[in-house]
């Protein structure tokens, strides 16, 4: 509840500034508007052939694009105006090519379709390394194939976020959930199996940024202009449909939900600078300056790189963003 009205009060000082309102009643108008893709009824499949010392099996990859299917081991490159990346992803390692499948697939719902995110513990025989590798779905683009640097770093081999300078309120979608109740999830940190104390929830989180680049070095800095953000940590069996994820706008850390995982540079966000390299995003404030980029992740896990519980699946259906105006 108080959430909600936090997120009230900002989006009106961000917005419409200070309101005086001195004669009758403000009517105010609502609507949603859908994310490219967001009804997730269109998908790309690609065929990877894996190296043959891992045995050359043929994998599947989905990625969330028009439908089309590539039978071919190359990068997969987003069409303009396509915002989505995920952590199906094409992988090549000292010459071995491999795929992480299964984290992301298609799931057939009513007359469309859903996208199905779920953490998988991957194994690779040369070398015996295990991977634990969280479903994933979020505005930007992996840089395939993945090399040995985003074996160890992964976020260093995403481009997180697009241009985007709109005012939304909320995020809107369908979504459903299987979250285990254990408290331990598994870490392959150390490349095999390892239990840890912790308990993993699916997570949806959107950053509105200001984002802008230092001329002389290079580096990339942004104010955080907007924040929406939910975990989910229990099993929900049906579908809850239109969803809301209110966003709220400037300096969240004085609101009574404010946690501190909705704060500042809290993942290795990495992007692409006007000099074609791969930079941080650095997060240095909070504004109410106009949004440049937007960032969102959707994933079965919160555990952090490496980290999840085995199983753990989150479904997600219809993504809307949701805009109001007083009339």
């Amino acid at each position: 509840m108080w959430r909600l009205v936090w997120c009230e009060v900002m989006r009106l000082f961000a917005i419409i500034g200070l309101l005086v309102i001195s004669h009758g009643l403000l009517a105010e108008r609502r609507w949603t508007e859908p994310l490219p893709y967001g009804d997730m009824d269109e998908w790309q499949v690609r065929y990877i052939q894996e190296s043959k010392l891992l045995g050359g099996k043929i994998k599947t990859l989905y990625a969330l694009a028009p439908n089309d299917t590539i039978r071919e081991n190359k990068a997969y490159v987003p069409i303009e105006g396509n915002p989505w990346g995920c952590s199906a992803t094409y992988a090549k390692f000292m010459g071995i090519e491999t795929a992480m499948e299964e984290s992301v697939v298609p799931e057939p719902r009513g007359y469309g379709y859903s996208c199905r995110l779920r953490n998988i513990l991957s194994h690779v025989n040369v070398g015996n390394i295990y991977a634990m590798v969280s479903g994933a779905l979020y505005t930007g683009q992996a840089l395939e194939p993945l090399g040995i640097a985003a074996k160890n770093r992964p976020y260093t081999a995403i481009d997180f976020g697009v241009p985007f300078t709109q005012h939304p309120v909320a995020l809107m979608l369908d979504y459903k959930a299987t979250i285990s109740e254990a408290d331990s999830l598994i870490t392959t940190e150390r490349n095999k199996p390892e239990w840890i104390d912790g308990h993993d929830c699916a997570v949806v989180f959107v950053y509105l940024q200001h984002r802008w680049e230092d001329k002389e070095t290079g580096k990339i800095y942004a104010r955080r202009v907007g924040t929406a953000y939910e975990r989910i940590c229990e099993t929900i069996p049906e579908w809850v449909n239109n969803h809301e994820i209110p966003i709220c706008w400037g300096n969240i850390t004085t609101s009574v939900d404010y946690q501190a995982y909705e704060g500042l540079n809290q993942c290795d966000m990495m992007t692409r600078n006007s000099r074609g390299k791969m930079v941080r995003v650095e997060e240095v404030g909070w504004s109410l300056d106009e949004p440049t980029h937007v960032v969102m992740y959707i994933s079965s896990s919160n555990a952090g790189v490496f980290r999840a519980y085995e199983g753990n699946t989150l479904w997600v259906d219809n993504l809307r963003w949701v805009y109001e105006s007083e009339e």
